[in-house]
């Protein structure tokens, strides 16, 4: 029987703390919501029926202590959706697939190349309650597969639940608070709190604090951001992503486990082509990296630091 565990991401949810911190000494506060590589929920359609999103991101060569190095390439896409089902009750789906592209040489950690393309499905489904035009509770559904290419895709699965309340004073302010319950590949079950705050006080700045529970993707998430022009704004944020995938029958840990953990700082630059279309680069640097392998059973048999690593990449977004 797995056990409850707390979730792996309280330096994560530090970091971005500084980042909110930062962002209210300035004055500033947040636009629609989450805004990150592999991350896409609710808050990109808060005002759409529908959004798609796709992005490609790269991460570059980064020495890994003890031996070896690694550069990533990554990609992903995904949609969302919601439907209003009666005037109180709103049911939103989400899907996102990803592709992260390793390239490992060398010795060390990096000897046998322990793994190198997988692959990220992941299917959110909440609905979501109107008490009244302030509050709100919702309750769903995560559902996910982290397979690298050749590994068997059901044993890649894991998923579980979230709660959440909300809480909307203004058009300027909007609170979600939340919790996960999500199993982890060959690990114990993670409990993982939820947190997202929008808040625009002034006309020209924004700042986001957003998490999304679940290994795979994005984690925790924190920008400030200025526009700079009615269709250009420059944000600067920090990002934690952790990725936790079934390995293949190859490689250094037949049909085990992988983990990479890292933490971008980012300048994004992000052009409003159109109140539905948004381009989005953006680059900065991948900090506090980690790279983990375990054996079939999750028995820990490697974890090693990297080095920071230069990040860039781009995104386009479009809502109906």
């Amino acid at each position: 029987m797995q056990k409850l565990r707390p979730s792996r991401h309280p330096i994560a949810t530090a970091a971005v703390a500084v980042t909110v911190v930062v962002a209210l000494s300035f004055h500033v506060a947040p636009a629609l919501a989450q805004d990150s590589e592999e991350t896409l929920g609710e808050g990109v359609a808060q005002e759409s029926a529908f959004a798609g999103e796709t992005g490609y991101a790269f991460q570059g060569k980064s020495d890994i202590d003890g031996g070896g190095s690694m550069q990533v390439n990554r990609f992903d896409a995904g949609v969302v959706g919601r439907v209003q089902l009666m005037e109180p009750l709103r049911w939103t789906n989400s899907f996102l697939f990803g592709v992260n592209d390793y390239d490992f040489d060398g010795g060390g950690f990096a000897a046998g190349n322990p793994w190198e393309t997988i692959l990220s499905m992941r299917l959110t489904s909440t609905l979501r309650y109107a008490l009244n035009d302030e509050w709100g509770v919702s309750a769903g559904g995560v559902f996910m597969l982290s397979p690298e290419t050749g590994a068997n895709w059901g044993d890649s699965f894991n998923g579980g639940g979230l709660v959440g309340v909300d809480y909307r004073p203004n058009k300027s302010l909007f609170i979600s608070l939340g919790a996960a319950v999500i199993s982890q590949i060959e690990d114990d079950v993670a409990v993982a709190p939820s947190v997202v705050v929008n808040w625009v006080p002034a006309e020209r700045w924004a700042v986001r604090v957003g998490s999304v529970p679940v290994t795979g993707g994005a984690a925790a998430a924190g920008e400030v951001a200025y526009r700079v022009a009615d269709p250009v704004e420059i944000g600067l944020g920090l990002l934690f992503q952790e990725r936790r995938f079934r390995l293949d029958d190859s490689g250094p840990a037949p049909k085990g486990v992988g983990e990479d953990s890292v933490m971008p700082l980012r300048l994004r630059v992000g052009w409003h082509i159109t109140q539905q279309i948004s381009l989005h680069a953006f680059c900065g640097v991948a900090l506090a990296g980690q790279v983990q392998l375990d054996d079939r059973s999750g028995s820990k048999l490697n974890r090693q630091d990297y080095d920071p690593a230069p990040y860039a990449g781009i995104r386009f977004v479009g809502r109906l």
